[in-house]
């Protein structure tokens, strides 16, 4: 555990080092959106953020830079998922002292974050693992998860909408079943 909390450390640094712009822009923005929870800039300014990482460095082939640190290929992709996660929940958790909401709808809002970004990181993993664009694939399912989910008027016309990562209807069932989808890719790495 100690040695892959190092590892964890310096991959920490090296996004620091190479994308600070970057990262400091997406806290600023995820420091008073994911508190408001304006659902579509909230879900847009995470996939943004999401497609900046891992995926951008795979896409632009920088990938063989950090795998030839003495990590796995699991331990990159789960070190930057970490990262990512980290990159959401500190900016959303300190604007949360900004906005007068009470605990738990602050504490939903983060959640609910945390469950897109969980999907949408594997939706653009697996996207660039077999070839395709760090944008461009995973955008068209973003389209077609909004589209599939605002099928019909409530949850029994539509049971997509119950784990949709757009509408998470039910946010442990979106969560539950966009968890296993990656750990599967983790596995099959």
């Amino acid at each position: 555990m100690n040695n892959f909390l190092n590892k964890l450390e310096v991959f920490i640094q090296k996004e620091f080092t190479e994308k600070s712009g970057r990262i400091f822009l997406f806290s600023l923005i995820f420091l008073f959106v994911i508190p408001l929870h304006i659902s579509f800039l909230t879900w847009f300014f995470v996939f943004l953020f999401l497609t900046n990482m891992l995926g951008s460095d795979i896409k632009n082939k920088k990938f063989s830079l950090i795998i030839s640190l003495p990590y796995s290929y699991a331990e990159v992709f789960f070190s930057s998922y970490i990262f990512s996660l980290l990159m959401i929940l500190i900016p959303g958790t300190i604007g949360v002292a900004f906005i007068n909401f009470s605990a738990v709808t602050a504490f939903l809002n983060i959640l609910r974050a945390l469950i897109f970004a969980t999907a949408y990181y594997g939706v653009i993993l697996i996207s660039v693992t077999l070839g395709g664009d760090n944008f461009g694939i995973p955008f068209l399912i973003l389209l077609a998860d909004l589209i599939l989910g605002s099928f019909g008027s409530g949850y029994n016309v539509n049971p997509y909408r119950l784990i949709s990562p757009y509408y998470q209807g039910n946010m442990w069932g979106s969560y539950d079943f966009f968890s296993s989808c990656f750990v599967f890719i983790l596995v099959s790495i």
